[in-house]
């Protein structure tokens, strides 16, 4: 007997809302959120990710569903792209003041700052004021308040902007340990490699839409792109093509560009020899080869038709 299918955490259903000016933020955008997931919003900038995260926030509005266990005080918690601080406190209070807000007790609140302050790497600096922080340090230091919160629905907006590797690690491996205790999570992003790696679905936005939502792996498996590698010469070193041979096995021509072959593969380390063999009897010089994996830019680009780099702007 199959079982029963179980309803989404968060569900939009045609969900269209606009800005005081009128202009659309969303149009009509359609998408579920399951229960215990990392989802991430992937898509240009200005097309609707971070309205999206704030209506979640929010009170419901018409077209957007909440499972009633997010709805208390203590279960959603929003890191907005632009971290709000209390510039004369220092970190540590910074933090156990927005814990308490959110409704821990003051010894709850401080013990939790305490332990994700270090968790991501601010101890040296948790009594510094804010106002002297970096900007990583102010992301860090907001994100240790949102992970101290524990909420069932973390909402996180644009979450990587001014990390360092080390707090980009940090922030991944707090991800994965908000989902293995039951915590649900929706972020948007603008590095398809961190999506790809860190999150379970994976949602591409476009003009207030969404064109397709699925798993990393799912995505990239409808595109059918083989591993590209890039070819460049120096300058003067560019081969002949009309002396060029036709490409070895498995190897195709994907692009010419001023000063470089952009080529796709079927196996990169046993095509690389031969390519570069065929390349130099056509009296090329090679300055690089770069060799890259097709990932969820490729993906983007290729099932919505537009590029991850663009703005609202660059299309109206």
């Amino acid at each position: 007997m199959t079982p029963p299918a179980v309803p989404p955490l968060v569900a939009a259903r045609g969900l269209s809302y606009a800005y005081p000016d009128g202009s659309a933020a969303l149009r009509e955008l359609s998408l579920e959120i399951r229960d215990g997931e990392r989802f991430g919003l992937l898509g240009p900038n200005g097309c609707g990710k971070s309205t999206f995260l704030r209506l979640l926030a929010g009170e419901g509005i018409r077209g957007l569903r909440r499972d009633s266990s997010v709805d208390g005080a203590r279960q959603r918690w929003l890191a907005p792209d632009q971290p709000v601080l209390r510039s004369w406190l220092s970190g540590r209070e910074n933090a156990a003041t927005l814990l308490e807000l959110h409704g821990a007790r003051p010894r709850e609140a401080r013990a939790a700052a305490d332990a994700w302050i270090e968790r991501f790497g601010l101890s040296g600096d948790a009594n510094r004021p804010a106002r002297t922080y970096s900007s990583g340090m102010r992301r860090r230091l907001a994100l240790a308040a949102a992970f101290g919160a524990r909420p069932r629905l973390l909402l996180l907006d644009e979450p990587l902007a001014g990390l360092d590797p080390g707090g980009r690690a940090a922030f991944a491996t707090a991800l994965a340990d908000h989902r293995a205790g039951g915590g649900t999570a929706v972020l948007s992003v603008h590095d398809p490699g961190f999506a790809a790696a860190n999150c379970d679905r994976v949602a591409f936005i476009v003009d207030g839409r969404c064109a397709v939502a699925d798993t990393p792996a799912r995505l990239l498996g409808r595109i059918g792109v083989r591993p590209r590698v890039e070819i460049r010469f120096p300058a003067g070193g560019n081969p002949d093509r009309e002396t060029l041979d036709p490409a070895p096995a498995g190897v195709r021509p994907a692009s010419w560009g001023e000063g470089s072959l952009l080529l796709e593969v079927e196996d990169p380390s046993r095509a690389l020899p031969e390519t570069l063999a065929w390349i130099l009897r056509a009296g090329a010089s090679v300055a690089s080869v770069d060799v890259r994996e097709p990932g969820l830019a490729d993906a983007f680009a290729i099932l919505t038709g537009r590029d991850l780099e663009e703005t609202a702007e660059d299309t109206a």
